[in-house]
């Protein structure tokens, strides 16, 4: 998380019905909780993750902020829905130098979308059970248009998009940052008012 000693980092999560915010700020007795707040949304405004009305979602975010009383400008995000493809695949195995350079044609095979209209990411996993010269992979990726939505929204409310996260990871983080359970299964549900994703953690990654 990017936080200096004395910093504040904003949290915003755009669902389909409703923008959730929260401030977090480091101290020396770790992260706190300081300020959040929650707003409705009008219907049709958010369209399974996409932004369809700028605007409106803009001055509903303005007016959250100025009535939960935040201040600080970074702004960590999340974004889902069918733009936003995560998918567990095995490749050869190879360096992450190499993948960093093969991944655009790996990713090819399992992206419905241009290539080129997506940002990719990956995370490796480690080599595959029983399969040395295979390794796990976790790839992301998200259409460039929808990150791009996401980041103008942010700018044109006031704040400095930092982060940009899949919702599923997002969780994930925030339950790695206040739990430590090694050596169990653990199902992280996210229920929303027009979808709900589930995300199975083994030892604290994703399976």
């Amino acid at each position: 998380m990017i936080l200096g000693k004395k910093d504040s980092l904003v949290g915003l999560d755009i669902g389909s019905r409703s923008v959730k915010v929260a401030e977090i700020t480091e101290t020396k007795n770790g992260r706190k909780l300081r300020r959040f707040g929650m707003a409705d949304i009008p219907p049709g405004a958010i369209e399974d993750g996409a932004i369809s009305d700028t605007e409106t979602v803009a001055q509903v975010i303005r007016q959250l902020l100025k009535s939960a009383s935040i201040k600080a400008t970074n702004v960590a995000l999340s974004i889902g829905g069918y733009s936003v493809i995560i998918k567990k695949i095995n490749v050869q195995t190879m360096p992450e130098e190499q993948l960093q350079e093969t991944i655009h044609f790996e990713a090819e095979q399992y992206i419905p979308f241009d290539i080129s209209d997506v940002n990719l990411d990956f995370q490796l996993l480690g080599e595959v059970e029983n399969n040395p010269s295979q390794m796990s992979v976790f790839l992301v990726a998200a259409k460039k248009e929808m990150v791009n939505d996401y980041i103008n929204l942010a700018t044109l409310v006031g704040l400095t998009p930092c982060i940009v996260d899949v919702e599923a990871f997002a969780l994930q983080n925030i339950f790695e940052a206040n739990y430590d359970i090694q050596g169990e299964n653990v199902a992280l549900i996210d229920i929303g008012a027009s979808k709900t994703s589930l995300n199975i953690l083994k030892d604290n990654s994703s399976v």
